[in-house]
């Protein structure tokens, strides 16, 4: 069967949109000639710009402070969008992009019951994917809810999705960035990023544990390897200013996200909690050490051979909890062996 106008509904978070990319690109090389548009909140809208193969992407601002202007936003989408398309494919999973979904009036396919983070969300499927193993990476995840509507191209039995992703478009390097990398000697230079950020607190070390990892490197540095601390929003500048005072070490600007991912790429290697830039990394081929508390690396980690993951094994592990009053998954983490871990990153690295 064929479609020509299909729909993908994931609105954030940045990370989990990135896990979603080979999914649609599978949907691109299945339906070169449909026209494909992915509906997203704007900060995930600004990320999807990046790659191409996106027909539209439609802007929804479900983030209002008001339940009424909530309503607005869906009713002014679904004026615009009902019955428009083929075929929509809920990627979100919440009771909102359920509804969203059901709103539309298309042909919606959704994970089934027990994949859902909020399960009265698959009330509003017309198709439900069979059951998917959660132990599996997210991203594998995805491509299975493609292949859901897709016959003929089910994978052997055991055998591994491959993980493509679309083409990035050619955006210019920003001024900025490229002042940056010349300021720090980086044009020639190797060097490391230490992301300081994340979406959740609970994701996030201390300072105290940072400075330590980032003297501890500067001690062992090798081959001219510099360390450059990255940050996203106020807060997370506010503690990459902290460990620059205590280290050294130099921080980045406050970076786009054409410039982010280019930044990475160009970058030997990269620690960091689960956030975007350890998914832009996995993206883009560049090695990384991911720093896992509550979420899980077999499901939201590395896919690369030369990467790691590191988390402290607890009756609570993987919680998925986004408040902890006692974060020990992270402050029982033994800063040695991130050292080590590292070490050995940066010899696979050459």
């Amino acid at each position: 069967m064929t479609y020509s106008n299909i729909a993908i509904i994931k609105l954030s978070s940045l990370g989990d949109i990135i896990h979603t990319l080979p999914a649609f690109n599978l949907l691109r090389k299945k339906f070169p000639d449909a026209r494909i548009s992915w509906i997203a909140e704007p900060a995930g809208a600004k990320l999807l710009e990046n790659f191409s193969g996106i027909d539209e992407i439609i802007v929804i601002h479900l983030k209002t402070p008001t339940l009424l202007n909530k309503f607005k936003e869906v009713r002014r989408i679904i004026s615009t969008f009902r019955k428009k398309f083929d075929l929509v494919f809920d990627f979100q999973g919440l009771l909102k992009s359920g509804v969203l979904s059901y709103l539309l009036r298309s042909y919606t396919i959704g994970f089934d019951k027990k994949n859902l983070r909020e399960s009265p969300a698959s009330l509003f499927y017309w198709k439900r994917a069979d059951f998917f193993d959660e132990s599996s990476h997210v991203m594998y995840k995805n491509i299975h809810l493609v292949r859901s509507v897709l016959n003929g191209i089910a994978p052997a039995a055991g055998a591994v999705p491959a993980i493509e992703y679309p083409p990035l478009k050619e955006i210019p390097r920003s001024e900025s960035l490229t002042n940056f990398l010349s300021s720090g000697h980086l044009e020639t230079k190797k060097f490391i990023i230490l992301n300081v950020g994340g979406g959740w607190q609970t994701k996030l070390l201390d300072n105290s544990q940072y400075i330590t990892i980032v003297n501890e490197l500067r001690q062992r540095q090798k081959k001219g390897n510099q360390i450059v601390i990255l940050w996203g929003n106020e807060r997370e500048k506010k503690t990459a200013q902290k460990i620059s005072r205590e280290t050294g070490a130099i921080m980045t600007d406050f970076m786009s996200f054409s410039d982010l991912i280019r930044f990475i790429k160009r970058s030997r290697f990269i620690i960091t909690a689960d956030t975007l830039p350890l998914h832009i990394a996995d993206m883009v081929g560049t090695p990384s050490l991911g720093i896992f508390g509550p979420t899980s690396p077999h499901r939201n980690g590395s896919l690369l051979e030369e990467s790691s993951a590191i988390y402290e094994k607890l009756p609570c592990n993987f919680c998925y909890k986004k408040k902890c009053g006692k974060m020990e998954c992270l402050k029982n983490l033994n800063i040695k062996n991130i050292i080590h871990t590292i070490e050995k990153i940066d010899e696979k690295c050459g």
